[in-house]
């Protein structure tokens, strides 16, 4: 379909999983839409197709529903909430006399009438909406929750007006506005839980600055946010947060990146580093560039996927979906006949409306179709603080079910960067301790590498840094491509390379050959350090394992779930990681074909594979898996491809990944028990004449509560 795109757009009038049901058909049969989701949790729907948002409007608009359009203010949660509280407290002070008047059999000379009075003001006030939206579901003969409740509650009430009139006795007006009452202070709850299943999309909003320091025309101003342009400096002062993504320009500090990762600790920042908007600056005072702005920013983009991903439909939904199409119909027939029934086994009609009606407020598809978004909404947006970006409710899903995951080596398992593994020394007699030695031979290789751009140097000299040793200059400092490099070091000629730079320089390196070997055994990288043509070092280079990947793979493999290796590295390199790591099933010099027809070997043994990676050559294999996870310090390549983000660039997120999702689907298998448990069980008993219809409305209103409030425990889930 040329020019596909998606649009969300926000729907009003929806009532019941019938409801979104009804809208997503209409929109799957429109011309130009090839894929709706309509979400009744949400009361968002995503179209995929060439129809423009107008077009899409006006189907939704032709079936009765509204919708929030750009120039439209949305109303919040909250405000949705405080108007059914209302309507409730409204309800209940008309209600209340009016059950009590029938319940204790109270007369007086206008007991009969004032019941009437006050029904009619409960229908009329806050029940309308319920009439309201019926007579527009019939209309279009589409019917969903609003439907049975007026049938329910208009019968209730037509009756008692009826016998009213004729000056007979038995009126059933308490239960047309007890069940309003009821079902309008259920509705309360549900839409108070449904706000706090959606708290974190509203939490990734409010990360954001409102306001930032810009320097103008060479003094700072504050501006907002939304006024900050790429490529102009910014001042954050310690406390702050950061209003957009960029690039520290001046000044040292820590930063608080738990939104991203959702690590507790401050991680260092110096001049160079990347920063992001949101997080917060903790110590220093700080000058940065701006780079990504609005929507490009990490945050913008996290708060998008968290939204598609909340407003996306899990395969295990799609039964819910069909017997809510069909729902409705299905109950007004058991009503009807439940109706027949009794008048045919010889009972008046006043008692055989009461099961009748009984049965039309008890079976309501709410809860059918808040049964698996809810758990959806509460469980993406958990995993988001914890720093697991989750494309859709699929991978959420599917995520449960991965027996094999495969892991790709450099960057997941291990750091994915040069580090100094190994430094020996020349075996000669002691001048100094032998820390002191060490830190000396460091401080000359260091010193001499600041200036070379390979990755072997930049190695080093971060590795002397770490260990707190201050640099010092060099003269005459020049790269010998291939080899190492050259530099005068207090007036001392400094070589620092492989065993071929000293071979050609006549050095001897003999003593300290068979720790070289070891290294070189290890798959690491060796380099040998020369003074004045004597060999004093050799130093070990290589892929530093991170240090909680082999407790992560541990875990993993606890749950059952088997770990194979899959990597672009020599043999060497991956049978030492892969016997570090405890991994069985190692396999290496993989180009990235490889590395998907040994992901599809595992598939067609009936396996279902999750794939970790990071680089571009692991896009293939990521897209190939069931279920992909990119490591957060992946490429946008690698992130796109995946289903999954885990933003800490730690494969020990993995294991919460599918731990979330393991939970996620017992507590949707849990709601989906409850809700067609609740109608199965329900609807006979209330045929039968063993509930009466207050009860019902009740047990009707809170049944949607029960399996929100289900949902709610995910946020509690300990990552």
């Amino acid at each position: 379909m040329k020019d596909a795109r998606n649009v969300t757009v926000e729907i009003t009038g929806m009532s019941c999983a019938s409801c979104a049901k009804r809208v997503e058909t209409a929109l799957d049969n429109a011309n130009g839409i090839s894929e709706s989701i309509v979400n009744f949790a949400t009361k968002k729907a995503t179209v995929t197709g060439s129809a423009s948002a107008e077009e899409i409007y006006k189907i939704i608009e032709g079936l009765g529903y509204g919708v929030v359009k750009e120039e439209t203010p949305a109303v919040s949660e909250v405000e949705i909430a405080q108007s059914e509280w209302k309507k409730f407290l409204i309800s209940a002070i008309l209600s209340i006399p009016v059950f009590t008047i029938s319940m204790f059999m109270i007369h007086f000379r206008f007991s009969d009438l004032s019941q009437l009075i006050l029904t009619t003001a409960v229908i009329f006030w806050p029940g309308i909406g319920f009439f309201k939206n019926a007579f527009k579901q019939v209309g279009r003969r589409s019917l969903g929750m609003d439907t049975l409740i007026a049938l329910g509650t208009g019968a209730a009430y037509v009756y008692s007006v009826i016998i009213l009139v004729e000056g007979g006795s038995g009126l059933y007006f308490e239960s047309a506005s007890i069940i309003i009452t009821l079902i309008l202070l259920g509705r309360f709850f549900e839409t108070k839980a449904k706000g706090k299943a959606g708290e974190a999309i509203r939490k990734l909003m409010n990360l954001q600055p409102k306001m930032a320091r810009v320097v103008r025309d060479g003094t700072t101003k504050e501006v907002p946010v939304i006024e900050v342009q790429s490529g102009e400096w910014l001042v954050i002062r310690p406390g702050e947060k950061i209003p957009v993504d960029g690039v520290i320009t001046e000044g040292e500090t820590s930063i608080d990146e738990s939104m991203l990762t959702g690590e507790s600790m401050p991680v260092n920042k110096v001049k160079g580093d990347e920063v992001f908007g949101g997080t917060v600056n903790t110590t220093g005072l700080i000058y940065m560039k701006a780079e990504n702005i609005g929507e490009n920013t990490v945050l913008a983009r996290i708060t998008k996927l968290v939204e598609d991903a909340q407003g996306s439909k899990a395969p295990v939904q799609r039964l819910a979906d069909k017997v809510s199409g069909v729902f409705v119909q299905i109950v007004i027939a058991v009503a009807l006949l439940t109706l027949c029934a009794w008048v045919l086994a010889g009972y008046p009609f006043n008692e055989a409306l009461i099961p009748a009606v009984a049965v039309l407020v008890i079976a309501c598809p709410c809860a059918l179709g808040l049964a698996t978004p809810t758990a959806v909404m509460v469980g993406t947006g958990r995993a988001a603080e914890a720093g697991i970006l989750i494309k859709d409710a699929a991978s959420l899903e599917l995520a449960y079910k991965i027996d094999t995951l495969v892991l790709d080596k450099t960057g997941t398992i291990t750091e994915g960067r040069p580090a100094v593994t190994d430094l020996f020394k020349k075996t000669k007699e002691k001048k100094l301790p032998e820390e002191e030695d060490l830190e000396n031979i460091l401080h000359i290789m260091g010193s001499c590498e600041q200036h070379s751009e390979h990755p072997i140097g930049r190695a080093i000299v971060q590795h002397a840094r770490d260990q707190g040793v201050n640099l010092s200059e060099v003269k005459e400092f020049k790269t010998i491509t291939g080899m190492g490099v050259l530099a005068v070091y207090n007036g001392a000629t400094i070589l620092i390379g492989s065993d071929r730079l000293m071979a050609e320089n006549d050095i001897d390196v003999s003593e300290l050959k068979q720790k070289a070997a070891e290294i070189k055994g290890e798959g690491k990288t060796v380099a040998f350090l020369a003074v004045d043509n004597e060999v004093e070092a050799v130093i070990g280079i290589g892929d530093v394992v991170r240090e909680t990947s082999k407790d992560a793979i541990q875990k993993i493999r606890d749950m059952g779930v088997e770990v194979v290796m899959l990597t672009g590295d020599n043999e060497v390199v991956a049978e030492t990681v892969g016997k570090e790591m405890n991994i069985m099933i190692v396999k290496s010099n993989l180009k990235p074909a490889d590395k998907c027809s040994e992901i599809k070997k595992i598939q067609q043994s009936g396996k279902i594979v999750g794939m970790i990676g990071d680089g571009i050559n692991d896009a293939p294999a990521l897209a190939t898996a069931d279920v992909s996870f990119a490591i957060g310090t992946a490429t946008e390549i690698a992130m796109e491809a995946a289903n999954i983000t885990l933003v800490k660039g730690d494969i020990s997120r993995a294991c919460e990944a599918l731990r979330l999702s393991r939970q996620t689907m017992s507590i949707i298998k849990q709601n989906l028990f409850w809700a067609f448990g609740y109608n199965v069980l329900a609807i006979p008993i209330a045929a039968l004449g063993f509930l009466n219809p207050m009860i019902a409305a009740g047990a009707m209103a809170f049944s949607s509560v029960s399996v929100v409030t289900n949902s709610l425990r995910l946020r509690r889930f300990k990552l």
